[in-house]
């Protein structure tokens, strides 16, 4: 089955580099600038305005998948499922929550002050620190990193950093490939630029680009481990609505051709199918996942058990308000040319980009789920025989 995994991260990947060059060149779009490296920065000044015609697509979307959640709790109204509200197995993160509050850790105190000292130093312009002023990124969020895993630990969870160390290392690594790739997509569409980089040299750029990177998917990681110590959370995610047809083979590879499809005009047409960045690697994931037959966090999505993709989604929806709000005054920081949706700026970001946040959050489950390779560091198992069905639902 591990194989199997690696065979459709693989595909993944192979889709992610070589569809989007194949959209652009068939487009007849120069690919020279796809060979500079560090990317320069070229704000773009002809993306579309600002349309209302994006703003009720994505809201009328959103508002789609709210409804079943909705329609789901109204009906599930006052029913108690002891399975909900307990135990949720042997998931990271997941474990039972404290009967006797114990103290907190200590190197999870250390992580906090650690985490505010360098937010200060990232936010402030000290003589004395200007050396450093770019390089508070890695700092700051591996702070983020170890506190989170302290609070899961503290609330009886599983923390992967102190269950699982080589793992949680582990993670690290994959963060920083998978996120290079996002970088490469953004080479097409140009969605998000860098500040303060002026005058590094290729190796620098790399070297600590991928420093940053790889805190990426620990940080989601550690806070979705977080997240799983909540036994109300947890027992709302549980009892969400059923989407069986995550499972259907035909809807898989309509899912696999869709996210192929949405690459290669991203590479041709970027300023109207840049959402295809976010959305086509998600597609293609759990596409040939499902083809594949291989487990993940849509397995329990299809019979209304949500634990583990929704505390992903809102593991990464966190990491990104913490992600623009420590970016907002660094001195090295990124801004965003959005097309169509460029306004009402929260930080850096679009209001409406937020919403990208919940699916990358399963990406990250999915780039989780490839990296880690011991049963107690998956990110999606199944649910134990004889474990109660959610109230309502038939079984």
């Amino acid at each position: 089955m591990r194989a199997t995994s690696h065979a459709v991260a693989v595909g993944v990947l192979l889709a992610c580099l070589g569809l989007p060059v194949a959209g652009a060149a068939l487009a007849g779009r120069d690919l020279r600038a796809l060979g500079r490296f560090p990317p320069p920065l070229e704000l773009p000044r002809d993306i579309p305005p600002f349309s209302w015609i994006a703003v009720a697509l994505v809201l009328g979307a959103s508002a789609v998948i709210a409804a079943g959640w909705i329609r789901r709790w109204s009906t599930t109204r006052g029913a108690r499922c002891p399975e909900r509200e307990g135990a949720t197995g042997d998931r990271p993160g997941q474990g039972r929550p404290l009967a006797k509050r114990r103290p907190f850790p200590w190197w999870g105190w250390a992580a906090l002050v650690w985490t505010l000292g360098w937010w200060w130093l990232a936010w402030t312009r000290q003589p004395w620190f200007a050396w450093g002023q770019r390089y508070t990124f890695t700092p700051l969020w591996l702070g983020l990193i170890v506190a989170a895993n302290a609070a899961a630990s503290w609330r009886g969870g599983t923390a992967l950093m102190t269950h699982a160390p080589a793992e949680w290392l582990r993670l690290f690594g994959a963060s920083a490939a998978f996120w290079w790739v996002f970088e490469w997509l953004n080479r097409f569409v140009h969605n998000w630029h860098y500040l303060g980089a002026a005058g590094v040299g290729a190796g620098e750029y790399a070297a600590h680009a991928t420093v940053c990177f790889s805190t990426v998917l620990p940080a989601v990681a550690g806070l979705r481990g977080w997240l799983g110590t909540w036994p109300r959370l947890q027992a709302r995610l549980a009892d969400g609505p059923a989407w069986p047809w995550l499972l259907n083979r035909r809807a898989a590879a309509a899912a696999l051709a869709a996210g192929a499809l949405g690459l290669a005009l991203m590479g041709a047409f970027p300023l109207y199918c840049y959402p295809a960045l976010w959305a086509a690697p998600l597609l293609i994931g759990v596409g040939g996942s499902v083809l594949a037959g291989a487990d993940g966090w849509w397995r329990g999505a299809a019979a209304g058990d949500w634990r583990d993709a929704g505390s992903w989604a809102l593991a990464a929806l966190a990491c990104g308000f913490l992600w623009e709000l420590w970016n907002w005054h660094s001195l090295a920081k990124w801004v965003y040319t959005v097309p169509f949706v460029q306004r009402w700026p929260v930080f850096e970001m679009p209001a409406l980009g937020y919403t990208g946040y919940l699916a990358f959050g399963l990406e990250c489950a999915l780039a989780a789920q490839w990296a880690l390779k011991t049963r107690v560091a998956a990110v999606s198992a199944p649910r134990s025989a004889g474990t109660a069905q959610p109230a309502g639902r038939p079984q």
